[in-house]
Protein backbone atom coordinates (compact mmCIF):
# COMPACT_ATOMS: atom_id res chain seq x y z
CA UNK A 1 0.00 0.00 0.00
CA UNK A 2 1.20 3.06 -1.16
CA UNK A 3 1.33 6.07 1.25
CA UNK A 4 -0.07 9.57 0.95
CA UNK A 5 2.61 12.13 -0.54
CA UNK A 6 1.62 15.30 -1.28
CA UNK A 7 4.08 17.97 -3.60
CA UNK A 8 4.25 21.04 -2.39
CA UNK A 9 2.24 22.20 -5.39
CA UNK A 10 -0.70 19.87 -4.89
CA UNK A 11 -4.27 20.00 -3.80
CA UNK A 12 -4.84 17.82 -1.18
CA UNK A 13 -7.67 16.43 -3.97
CA UNK A 14 -4.91 16.35 -6.66
CA UNK A 15 -2.89 14.55 -4.22
CA UNK A 16 -5.79 11.85 -3.11
CA UNK A 17 -6.38 10.99 -6.67
CA UNK A 18 -2.65 10.57 -7.28
CA UNK A 19 -2.66 8.28 -4.41
CA UNK A 20 -5.89 6.21 -5.41
CA UNK A 21 -4.34 5.83 -8.81
CA UNK A 22 -0.89 4.71 -7.55
CA UNK A 23 -2.80 1.85 -4.95
CA UNK A 24 -5.57 0.50 -7.10
CA UNK A 25 -4.04 1.21 -10.58
CA UNK A 26 -7.67 3.13 -11.78
CA UNK A 27 -7.17 5.66 -14.55
CA UNK A 28 -9.93 8.22 -13.41
CA UNK A 29 -12.25 9.96 -15.68
CA UNK A 30 -13.85 13.15 -14.95
CA UNK A 31 -17.33 11.35 -13.81
CA UNK A 32 -15.37 8.57 -11.69
CA UNK A 33 -13.09 11.59 -9.95
CA UNK A 34 -16.20 13.42 -9.25
CA UNK A 35 -17.46 10.18 -7.58
CA UNK A 36 -14.17 9.60 -5.44
CA UNK A 37 -13.94 13.43 -4.51
CA UNK A 38 -17.60 12.71 -3.00
CA UNK A 39 -16.90 9.50 -1.47
CA UNK A 40 -13.71 11.13 0.35
CA UNK A 41 -15.72 14.16 1.71
CA UNK A 42 -18.23 11.77 3.07
CA UNK A 43 -15.91 10.00 4.64
CA UNK A 44 -14.12 12.96 5.78
CA UNK A 45 -17.56 14.24 7.08
CA UNK A 46 -18.47 10.55 8.76
CA UNK A 47 -15.33 10.84 10.86
CA UNK A 48 -15.82 14.58 11.61
CA UNK A 49 -12.80 16.07 10.00
CA UNK A 50 -13.08 19.46 8.76
CA UNK A 51 -11.32 19.66 5.77
CA UNK A 52 -9.34 17.08 2.99
CA UNK A 53 -5.79 18.14 4.80
CA UNK A 54 -7.08 16.80 7.80
CA UNK A 55 -8.36 13.52 5.66
CA UNK A 56 -4.79 13.57 3.75
CA UNK A 57 -3.11 13.38 7.03
CA UNK A 58 -5.54 10.57 8.37
CA UNK A 59 -4.60 8.46 5.48
CA UNK A 60 -0.59 8.98 6.03
CA UNK A 61 -0.90 8.01 9.32
CA UNK A 62 -3.39 4.97 9.03
CA UNK A 63 -2.85 3.11 5.66
CA UNK A 64 -5.53 1.01 6.61
CA UNK A 65 -7.84 3.70 6.67
CA UNK A 66 -7.70 3.17 2.43
CA UNK A 67 -9.37 -0.18 2.51
CA UNK A 68 -12.41 1.60 4.21
CA UNK A 69 -12.45 4.63 1.72
CA UNK A 70 -12.07 2.54 -1.32
CA UNK A 71 -15.56 0.64 -1.12
CA UNK A 72 -17.49 3.73 -1.12
CA UNK A 73 -15.20 4.66 -3.52
CA UNK A 74 -15.99 3.05 -6.56
CA UNK A 75 -19.60 3.35 -8.75
CA UNK A 76 -22.80 1.84 -7.41
CA UNK A 77 -25.10 2.91 -9.40
CA UNK A 78 -27.09 2.00 -12.72
CA UNK A 79 -30.37 1.39 -13.93
CA UNK A 80 -32.23 -1.23 -14.89
CA UNK A 81 -31.84 -2.74 -18.55
CA UNK A 82 -29.88 0.35 -20.15
CA UNK A 83 -29.60 0.46 -22.78
CA UNK A 84 -32.26 -1.66 -23.52
CA UNK A 85 -31.40 -2.41 -27.08
CA UNK A 86 -28.23 -4.32 -25.88
CA UNK A 87 -30.53 -6.67 -23.97
CA UNK A 88 -32.89 -7.48 -26.76
CA UNK A 89 -29.68 -8.10 -28.98
CA UNK A 90 -28.26 -10.13 -26.22
CA UNK A 91 -31.67 -12.12 -26.50
CA UNK A 92 -31.35 -12.75 -29.82
CA UNK A 93 -28.18 -13.78 -29.76
CA UNK A 94 -29.19 -16.14 -27.48
CA UNK A 95 -31.92 -18.03 -29.23
CA UNK A 96 -29.48 -17.61 -32.67
CA UNK A 97 -26.74 -19.51 -30.24
CA UNK A 98 -28.96 -21.95 -28.70
CA UNK A 99 -29.81 -23.60 -32.04
CA UNK A 100 -25.99 -24.73 -32.46
CA UNK A 101 -24.98 -25.46 -29.17
CA UNK A 102 -23.16 -28.44 -28.26
CA UNK A 103 -24.92 -29.05 -24.87
CA UNK A 104 -28.11 -27.71 -23.14
CA UNK A 105 -25.85 -25.93 -21.21
CA UNK A 106 -25.34 -21.85 -20.81
CA UNK A 107 -23.21 -19.87 -18.43
CA UNK A 108 -23.54 -15.77 -18.52
CA UNK A 109 -20.62 -13.78 -16.47
CA UNK A 110 -20.94 -10.28 -15.76
CA UNK A 111 -17.51 -8.77 -14.57
CA UNK A 112 -18.13 -5.18 -12.92
CA UNK A 113 -21.66 -6.62 -12.21
CA UNK A 114 -22.01 -3.57 -9.28
CA UNK A 115 -25.33 -3.43 -7.15
CA UNK A 116 -27.34 -5.88 -8.65
CA UNK A 117 -28.93 -3.55 -11.77
CA UNK A 118 -26.88 -5.71 -14.40
CA UNK A 119 -27.48 -8.98 -13.20
CA UNK A 120 -31.35 -8.40 -12.85
CA UNK A 121 -31.50 -7.20 -16.31
CA UNK A 122 -29.32 -10.62 -17.27
CA UNK A 123 -31.53 -12.41 -15.29
CA UNK A 124 -34.38 -11.21 -16.62
CA UNK A 125 -33.43 -11.59 -20.09
CA UNK A 126 -32.40 -15.36 -19.86
CA UNK A 127 -35.55 -16.14 -18.18
CA UNK A 128 -37.34 -15.12 -21.23
CA UNK A 129 -35.31 -16.63 -23.82
CA UNK A 130 -37.20 -19.73 -22.33
CA UNK A 131 -34.00 -22.20 -22.26
CA UNK A 132 -34.92 -23.30 -18.73
CA UNK A 133 -38.25 -24.51 -19.43
CA UNK A 134 -36.92 -26.80 -22.16
CA UNK A 135 -34.42 -28.46 -19.77
CA UNK A 136 -31.24 -26.28 -20.46
CA UNK A 137 -29.06 -25.71 -17.42
CA UNK A 138 -28.86 -21.87 -16.93
CA UNK A 139 -26.14 -20.03 -14.72
CA UNK A 140 -25.28 -16.94 -14.32
CA UNK A 141 -22.16 -15.19 -12.36
CA UNK A 142 -21.39 -11.89 -11.31
CA UNK A 143 -18.22 -10.50 -9.63
CA UNK A 144 -17.39 -6.80 -8.57
CA UNK A 145 -14.12 -5.26 -7.06
CA UNK A 146 -16.75 -3.56 -4.55
CA UNK A 147 -18.12 -5.62 -1.90
CA UNK A 148 -20.96 -3.51 -0.42
CA UNK A 149 -22.49 -3.59 -4.04
CA UNK A 150 -22.14 -7.44 -4.38
CA UNK A 151 -23.72 -7.44 -0.59
CA UNK A 152 -26.07 -5.24 -2.56
CA UNK A 153 -26.86 -7.20 -5.64
CA UNK A 154 -27.34 -10.22 -3.36
CA UNK A 155 -30.02 -8.59 -1.42
CA UNK A 156 -32.01 -7.70 -4.82
CA UNK A 157 -33.84 -4.81 -3.08
CA UNK A 158 -34.31 -1.83 -4.72
CA UNK A 159 -35.99 1.37 -4.60
CA UNK A 160 -38.90 2.61 -6.14
CA UNK A 161 -37.38 5.35 -8.08
CA UNK A 162 -34.92 2.10 -9.75
CA UNK A 163 -37.90 0.63 -11.35
CA UNK A 164 -38.78 3.42 -13.36
CA UNK A 165 -36.15 1.99 -15.97
CA UNK A 166 -37.77 -1.72 -16.61
CA UNK A 167 -39.90 -2.10 -19.40
CA UNK A 168 -44.01 -1.86 -19.28
CA UNK A 169 -45.03 -5.07 -16.31
CA UNK A 170 -41.76 -6.04 -15.60
CA UNK A 171 -42.34 -4.26 -12.05
CA UNK A 172 -45.51 -6.19 -11.14
CA UNK A 173 -44.20 -9.33 -12.77
CA UNK A 174 -40.57 -9.62 -11.04
CA UNK A 175 -40.61 -7.66 -8.09
CA UNK A 176 -42.45 -7.60 -4.75
CA UNK A 177 -43.05 -4.82 -2.77
CA UNK A 178 -41.52 -4.57 0.91
CA UNK A 179 -41.19 -2.18 3.45
CA UNK A 180 -37.44 -1.68 2.24
CA UNK A 181 -38.00 -1.80 -1.40
CA UNK A 182 -38.60 -3.91 -3.87
CA UNK A 183 -37.51 -7.02 -3.78
CA UNK A 184 -36.81 -9.03 -6.81
CA UNK A 185 -38.10 -12.76 -7.19
CA UNK A 186 -34.86 -14.50 -7.52
CA UNK A 187 -37.09 -17.81 -7.28
CA UNK A 188 -38.39 -17.11 -10.60
CA UNK A 189 -34.57 -16.20 -12.37
CA UNK A 190 -32.11 -18.93 -13.11
CA UNK A 191 -28.98 -19.67 -10.21
CA UNK A 192 -27.12 -17.00 -9.49
CA UNK A 193 -23.56 -16.67 -8.31
CA UNK A 194 -22.23 -13.49 -6.83
CA UNK A 195 -18.84 -12.29 -5.39
CA UNK A 196 -16.17 -9.68 -4.87
CA UNK A 197 -12.86 -10.28 -6.37
CA UNK A 198 -10.61 -8.60 -9.32
CA UNK A 199 -11.23 -8.28 -12.38
CA UNK A 200 -7.66 -8.43 -13.31
CA UNK A 201 -6.99 -11.58 -11.02
CA UNK A 202 -9.01 -14.68 -12.72
CA UNK A 203 -7.11 -16.63 -10.38
CA UNK A 204 -8.41 -15.19 -7.29
CA UNK A 205 -12.22 -16.00 -8.84
CA UNK A 206 -14.26 -18.38 -7.04
CA UNK A 207 -15.89 -19.57 -10.37
CA UNK A 208 -12.02 -19.55 -11.81
CA UNK A 209 -12.14 -23.76 -12.29
CA UNK A 210 -15.11 -22.27 -15.03
CA UNK A 211 -12.99 -20.76 -16.91
CA UNK A 212 -13.25 -21.04 -20.95
CA UNK A 213 -16.82 -21.96 -20.17
CA UNK A 214 -18.92 -18.97 -19.90
CA UNK A 215 -20.75 -18.47 -23.47
CA UNK A 216 -22.01 -14.88 -22.92
CA UNK A 217 -19.33 -12.46 -20.45
CA UNK A 218 -20.86 -8.65 -19.89
CA UNK A 219 -17.67 -6.78 -19.58
CA UNK A 220 -18.82 -2.80 -19.72
CA UNK A 221 -16.43 0.05 -19.21
CA UNK A 222 -14.03 -1.65 -17.20
CA UNK A 223 -11.70 -1.20 -20.17
CA UNK A 224 -12.08 2.88 -19.52
CA UNK A 225 -11.28 2.77 -15.83
CA UNK A 226 -8.47 0.49 -16.14
CA UNK A 227 -5.07 2.06 -17.44
CA UNK A 228 -3.99 1.79 -20.56
CA UNK A 229 -1.06 -0.45 -20.10
CA UNK A 230 -3.95 -3.19 -18.92
CA UNK A 231 -5.76 -3.22 -21.78
CA UNK A 232 -3.58 -5.92 -23.39
CA UNK A 233 -4.22 -8.22 -20.16
CA UNK A 234 -8.09 -7.69 -19.81
CA UNK A 235 -8.42 -8.72 -23.51
CA UNK A 236 -6.28 -11.93 -22.74
CA UNK A 237 -8.42 -12.65 -19.13
CA UNK A 238 -11.53 -12.09 -21.07
CA UNK A 239 -10.03 -14.92 -23.74
CA UNK A 240 -9.19 -17.20 -21.98
CA UNK A 241 -12.71 -17.13 -19.60
CA UNK A 242 -14.91 -17.60 -23.06
CA UNK A 243 -16.18 -20.47 -24.22
CA UNK A 244 -15.16 -21.78 -27.94
CA UNK A 245 -18.33 -20.09 -29.56
CA UNK A 246 -19.01 -17.35 -27.25
CA UNK A 247 -19.67 -13.35 -26.80
CA UNK A 248 -18.40 -10.80 -25.50
CA UNK A 249 -20.31 -7.42 -24.51
CA UNK A 250 -18.89 -4.32 -23.95
CA UNK A 251 -20.24 -0.56 -23.53
CA UNK A 252 -21.79 1.16 -26.41
CA UNK A 253 -18.51 2.94 -28.15
CA UNK A 254 -16.31 0.59 -25.97
CA UNK A 255 -13.24 -2.18 -27.35
CA UNK A 256 -11.00 -4.27 -26.68
CA UNK A 257 -8.45 -2.89 -29.19
CA UNK A 258 -5.99 -5.40 -27.98
CA UNK A 259 -8.07 -8.35 -28.59
CA UNK A 260 -7.35 -12.03 -29.59
CA UNK A 261 -7.52 -12.65 -33.79
CA UNK A 262 -10.56 -15.43 -33.29
CA UNK A 263 -12.51 -12.80 -31.80
CA UNK A 264 -14.60 -10.68 -33.79
CA UNK A 265 -16.27 -7.76 -34.16
CA UNK A 266 -20.05 -7.34 -35.17
CA UNK A 267 -22.85 -5.00 -34.87
CA UNK A 268 -26.06 -5.32 -34.70
CA UNK A 269 -28.85 -2.53 -33.99
CA UNK A 270 -25.94 0.08 -33.38
CA UNK A 271 -24.47 -2.32 -31.05
CA UNK A 272 -21.16 -3.90 -31.47
CA UNK A 273 -19.75 -6.94 -29.17
CA UNK A 274 -17.19 -9.93 -30.18
CA UNK A 275 -18.16 -13.12 -31.29
CA UNK A 276 -16.05 -16.47 -30.94
CA UNK A 277 -16.62 -19.19 -33.48
CA UNK A 278 -17.92 -17.51 -36.60
CA UNK A 279 -20.00 -20.83 -37.93
CA UNK A 280 -21.37 -21.20 -34.52
CA UNK A 281 -24.21 -18.82 -35.15
CA UNK A 282 -27.56 -19.66 -37.23
CA UNK A 283 -27.64 -18.18 -40.69
CA UNK A 284 -31.54 -16.83 -40.96
CA UNK A 285 -32.09 -13.88 -38.07
CA UNK A 286 -34.88 -13.06 -39.81
CA UNK A 287 -36.78 -16.69 -39.81
CA UNK A 288 -40.31 -16.90 -38.69
CA UNK A 289 -41.00 -19.16 -35.03
CA UNK A 290 -44.54 -20.91 -35.23
CA UNK A 291 -45.68 -18.16 -32.92
CA UNK A 292 -45.61 -15.54 -35.57
CA UNK A 293 -46.15 -17.68 -38.40
CA UNK A 294 -49.26 -18.20 -36.45
CA UNK A 295 -50.20 -14.30 -36.62
CA UNK A 296 -49.52 -14.16 -32.43
CA UNK A 297 -47.75 -11.25 -31.01
CA UNK A 298 -44.21 -12.03 -31.43
CA UNK A 299 -41.15 -10.04 -29.34
CA UNK A 300 -39.85 -7.17 -30.68
CA UNK A 301 -37.24 -6.83 -32.85
CA UNK A 302 -34.27 -4.36 -32.84
CA UNK A 303 -32.37 -6.13 -36.00
CA UNK A 304 -33.48 -2.86 -37.95
CA UNK A 305 -32.72 0.50 -35.70
CA UNK A 306 -35.32 3.21 -36.36
CA UNK A 307 -33.98 6.08 -38.26
CA UNK A 308 -34.31 10.34 -37.45
CA UNK A 309 -32.68 13.13 -36.16
CA UNK A 310 -30.79 13.30 -32.57
CA UNK A 311 -33.37 15.10 -29.96
CA UNK A 312 -32.21 18.60 -28.68
CA UNK A 313 -30.99 17.06 -25.67
CA UNK A 314 -28.65 14.41 -27.76
CA UNK A 315 -27.18 17.43 -30.11
CA UNK A 316 -26.70 19.75 -27.16
CA UNK A 317 -24.29 16.91 -25.35
CA UNK A 318 -22.93 16.40 -28.78
CA UNK A 319 -22.07 19.82 -29.15
CA UNK A 320 -20.70 20.02 -25.35
CA UNK A 321 -18.39 17.07 -26.61
CA UNK A 322 -17.43 18.64 -29.56
CA UNK A 323 -16.39 21.69 -27.55
CA UNK A 324 -14.61 19.44 -24.69
CA UNK A 325 -12.75 17.54 -27.18
CA UNK A 326 -11.64 21.05 -28.47
CA UNK A 327 -10.36 22.45 -25.31
CA UNK A 328 -8.04 19.04 -24.85
CA UNK A 329 -10.61 17.18 -22.68
CA UNK A 330 -11.15 14.00 -24.48
CA UNK A 331 -12.04 11.85 -21.10
CA UNK A 332 -14.84 14.17 -20.63
CA UNK A 333 -15.92 14.33 -24.54
CA UNK A 334 -16.23 10.85 -24.18
CA UNK A 335 -18.33 10.61 -21.38
CA UNK A 336 -20.53 12.78 -22.90
CA UNK A 337 -20.58 10.92 -26.30
CA UNK A 338 -21.51 7.88 -24.45
CA UNK A 339 -24.40 9.13 -22.74
CA UNK A 340 -25.86 10.53 -26.33
CA UNK A 341 -25.32 6.98 -27.26
CA UNK A 342 -27.40 5.82 -24.28
CA UNK A 343 -30.10 8.14 -24.70
CA UNK A 344 -30.39 7.19 -28.30
CA UNK A 345 -30.36 3.49 -28.13
CA UNK A 346 -33.04 3.71 -25.42
CA UNK A 347 -35.58 4.71 -27.88
CA UNK A 348 -34.18 1.98 -31.11
CA UNK A 349 -31.76 4.88 -32.61
CA UNK A 350 -28.12 4.30 -32.98
CA UNK A 351 -26.09 7.61 -32.94
CA UNK A 352 -23.78 7.48 -36.06
CA UNK A 353 -22.86 11.54 -35.15
CA UNK A 354 -21.73 10.21 -31.73
CA UNK A 355 -19.94 7.08 -33.20
CA UNK A 356 -18.14 9.16 -35.54
CA UNK A 357 -16.88 11.73 -32.54
CA UNK A 358 -15.96 8.88 -30.50
CA UNK A 359 -13.34 7.63 -33.52
CA UNK A 360 -11.51 10.97 -33.39
CA UNK A 361 -11.69 11.10 -29.43
CA UNK A 362 -9.69 7.93 -29.18
CA UNK A 363 -7.22 9.09 -31.22
CA UNK A 364 -6.96 12.09 -29.24
CA UNK A 365 -6.67 10.08 -26.22
CA UNK A 366 -3.89 8.09 -28.05
CA UNK A 367 -5.39 4.97 -28.65
CA UNK A 368 -5.36 4.37 -32.31
CA UNK A 369 -6.81 0.80 -32.62
CA UNK A 370 -9.98 2.25 -30.83
CA UNK A 371 -10.44 4.78 -33.33
CA UNK A 372 -10.14 2.14 -36.37
CA UNK A 373 -12.59 -0.07 -35.15
CA UNK A 374 -14.86 3.05 -33.67
CA UNK A 375 -14.38 4.47 -37.65
CA UNK A 376 -14.70 0.90 -38.94
CA UNK A 377 -17.86 0.26 -36.88
CA UNK A 378 -19.95 3.52 -37.38
CA UNK A 379 -20.38 4.16 -41.12
CA UNK A 380 -22.18 0.67 -41.25
CA UNK A 381 -25.51 1.64 -38.40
Amino acid sequence: MTLLTQPPDSSPASALLEAARTNFGVAYTPRSRQKFLAAVRDRQSQLGLTSLSEYSALLRCQPGEWSRLWPLALTAEGAFFRPFTLFEVMHELLLEWSVMAQERCLRVLSLGCGPGFETVSLAITLEETGLRAKNWQVELYGLDLNPEAVTRAEQAVFAAADLDWLPKGYSQKWFTPRAAGFHFKTSLAPPTRLAAGNAFEPETWPFHHLSGAFDFIFCRELTWEAPPSALTQLAGILSRALAPSGFILTAPGEFLPDGPADLRLEERAGLTYYRRGLNRIKANRHHLTKKEKAGRPARDSFTAPLPGPLRADEAQLLAEAERQLAGDQPEAARDLAGEVMLRALDRRRPAPEAWALLARIEEALGRPASARATAEAWPAL
